[in-house]
């Protein structure tokens, strides 16, 4: 297996010196901006194409704010150089003044009627780690993590977790002030009761050894509404697009974004690893935009992304950020504003190519299919008769046993990242249920599950980690989806509590009981150790 894992990646290394790392996107595009860079105060931009008919002879240079969508009459360019086949220019970057140009894209124009036309694609700065103080380590102990409750953090350490998941709604630091913060020359004043408890929080998982993984939502609030996309300002959705298209929404979200890098970042613990969104696939109810195709869903959340992006980078250099897709690969049910997972991650991967390419990550949730069927070897026949799980870029769905669908595709030559290396993949979401009514199952079936499919995504070399949802049972899941896939419950530990403990140690006292549920006579005959 690992034979065969090291020559496909060989593989896809002689490929990767192919790769085209920007693509003109606009029709009419004669030009091509190949690299935006910052150092220190200047950004420069380098251009490079046929040069196009002009009035005076001259490329200008126009910066475009996150919310704004074109350069139309506007006249204030921001550099300018002769039209060439190849053109560089600079301009300052003015970083955390009111013309910070850290989330801006560029576009190169020409006079043409008086007027100044796009001539080349549009380009964002692709280093913003440039600007970072501080750069973490990136700690992981073990690829197991969990879903984790803070009331039993100290419990993480001696289960071994190398991850500690957690959630972080943005709308709840809107709600009041007291602990403010200067960006881009205004003063902001955030929540102090939810920093106080986000300060404990990732403090509490620091402390147990944990890289600290953040999964970053925003909610529906009426008082908040303004850190909502326009077109998703609809009360009854789980979580909520982030609003890149008007000025002082997207100016807050900039700002809080800096905040909580920046003081997640040491003394106080530190936020690793970012995952922007909750399976975003899922525009309706998980990230929802309002109505739109796929391809605008995924061209609207790679702004999201791209500003979060830049505001984490900028300010810790070690910080990894991730998307999150579920696991309908290429399942589509006609629910609307529901998209297959592999069609907005390949558009998503597509417009930052174009736009500039940056180190983004992959989280999926690879759950068993359906959520409830703890047995996930074991298809009910219902779901078995639609041929849901293969192992080609085809599969319609993805769960412990065909994980190698989704690195294989991201091991394709125009999936790589800048460096031409894999991009980091992270199971950030792998639930197992002791308790439904639908399909029997029970704490042992929960255990056994649980190794099996932390053995089968563990041993795929590019899954970086495996996190197991959740460590304590919650209510609402009980209640809504009649799942229990907490491995302790708050009176104390599931039978899968000492097997996540020793589940990657070599005890096998912890490991083999799960054989003959899955009806294995050894994890050798499954291709495991």
């Amino acid at each position: 297996m690992k034979r065969r894992w090291s020559f496909r990646l060989a593989l896809v290394m002689l490929f990767a010196m192919l790769m085209q790392m920007t693509v003109c996107a606009a029709g009419n595009a004669t030009v091509t901006i190949n690299s935006c860079t910052i150092a220190g105060n200047t950004v420069t931009v380098v251009a490079t194409g046929a040069v196009p008919a002009s009035d005076d002879g001259v490329y200008y240079l126009f910066e475009l704010k996150p919310y704004q969508t074109e350069v139309g009459a506007r006249a204030d360019f921001c550099a300018s150089a002769p039209a060439a086949e190849t053109a560089i220019f600079t301009t300052t970057l003015d970083y955390n003044s009111a013309g910070n140009k850290l989330y801006s894209r560029f576009v190169v124009t020409t006079r043409q009627g008086g007027l100044f036309v796009p001539v080349s694609n549009e380009m964002y700065i692709t280093n913003p780690e440039a600007l970072a103080t501080k750069a973490t380590g990136y700690p992981v102990r073990s690829k197991k993590g969990l879903t984790a409750d803070w009331r039993y953090s100290d419990e993480l350490s001696s289960l071994g977790a190398g991850y500690a998941s957690y959630e972080l709604d943005i709308s709840r630091f809107f709600t009041a002030g007291g602990t403010n913060y200067t960006y881009n020359g205004k003063t902001y004043s955030f929540n102090s009761g939810v920093v106080t408890e986000y300060d404990v929080v990732c403090q509490k998982f620091a402390n147990a050894g944990c890289n600290v993984v953040m999964i970053i939502k925003n909610s529906f609030n009426p008082a908040t509404a303004d850190l909502i996309l326009p077109t998703g300002r609809v009360a009854g959705k789980n979580c909520y697009a982030f609003n890149t298209a008007e000025q002082g929404g997207a100016e807050k979200i900039e700002a809080l974004m800096s905040f909580l890098a920046n003081r997640y970042s040491g003394s106080k613990g530190t936020i690793h690893t970012w995952i922007i969104g909750n399976e975003i696939n899922n525009n309706s109810p998980w990230h929802y935009a309002g109505d739109m195709s796929a391809d605008a869903f995924a061209a609207q959340y790679a702004k999201e992304f791209r500003l979060c992006y830049n505001a984490i980078k900028s300010q810790n250099a070690g910080a990894r950020v991730f998307l999150n897709i579920d696991q309908r690969w290429n399942f589509e049910d006609g629910t609307p504003n529901q998209y297959a997972a592999k069609k907005i991650l390949d558009n998503f991967a597509t417009n930052i190519s174009q736009t500039g390419n940056i180190d983004w990550g992959v989280s999926i949730h690879p759950h068993p299919v359906p959520l409830f069927n703890c047995q996930f070897w074991n298809m009910p026949a219902a779901y078995a008769g639609l041929k849901l799980i293969d192992h080609t870029d085809n599969s319609k769905m993805i769960n412990p046993t065909n994980v190698d669908v989704l690195t294989n595709h991201m091991i394709q030559p125009t999936m790589l990242a800048p460096n031409g290396n894999a991009r980091h993949i992270l199971i950030s979401e792998m639930g197992f249920t002791s308790y439904n009514a639908q399909i029997p199952t029970d704490e042992t079936i929960q255990a056994a599950a649980m190794v099996y499919a932390y053995k089968l995504t563990s041993s795929n070399p590019f899954i970086e980690g495996v996190i197991i949802h959740r460590q304590v049972d919650h209510a609402s899941e009980i209640v809504s989806d009649g799942m229990a896939v907490g491995i302790r419950t708050d009176a104390g530990p599931k039978y899968a509590y000492n097997v996540f403990k020793y589940m990657d140690t070599g005890n096998t006292a912890y490991t083999d009981f799960a054989l003959p549920i899955i009806g294995a006579t050894s994890w050798a005959d499954l291709g495991l150790n």
